[in-house]
């Protein structure tokens, strides 16, 4: 089953997109001392397995991609506690759990894209400003 908005799923369009084979990307990962089956990726890619850290960064690294591009939200409708929910195996010490990294990963991102002047932090009136009381 192909979830169109995975993880694993944009690793595969990225890696289709670039014209490589699963066995070439193996290759890669190899000489990055990754060391990856082509089954294994088969199985991210089909969502049959989950990625480390770790090879999601070597994997982005031997495919030029962006981490933001797999994380994106603007195509992600269900977020990762959502899909830990759909597979129905997990208990809600752990949901909370992924949830709460979930969000980490968010404020990451953000904090990468504001570094980068990707996203600009909304201009606000200064705080004293917006307690003004209005004595007339």
């Amino acid at each position: 089953m192909l979830l169109e908005n995975s993880i694993g799923s944009k690793i595969k369009i990225i890696r289709e997109k670039q014209g490589l084979s699963q066995s070439e990307v193996v290759t890669k990962l190899k000489e990055k001392n990754i060391n990856l089956s082509r089954e294994t990726l088969s199985k991210i890619e089909n969502n049959n397995r989950t990625i480390s850290a770790i090879e999601l960064k070597a994997l982005c690294s031997v495919l030029d991609a962006d981490i933001n591009e797999i994380f994106s939200e603007n195509e992600t409708k269900d977020d990762l506690v959502t899909l830990f929910r759909k597979k129905g195996c997990f208990n809600e010490q752990t949901l909370e759990e992924i949830e709460y990294l979930q969000e980490m990963v968010k404020v990451f991102i953000n904090q990468e894209r504001i570094c980068k002047g990707e996203l600009l932090p909304q201009k606000r009136k200064p705080l004293w400003e917006e307690c003004l009381i209005d004595f007339k």
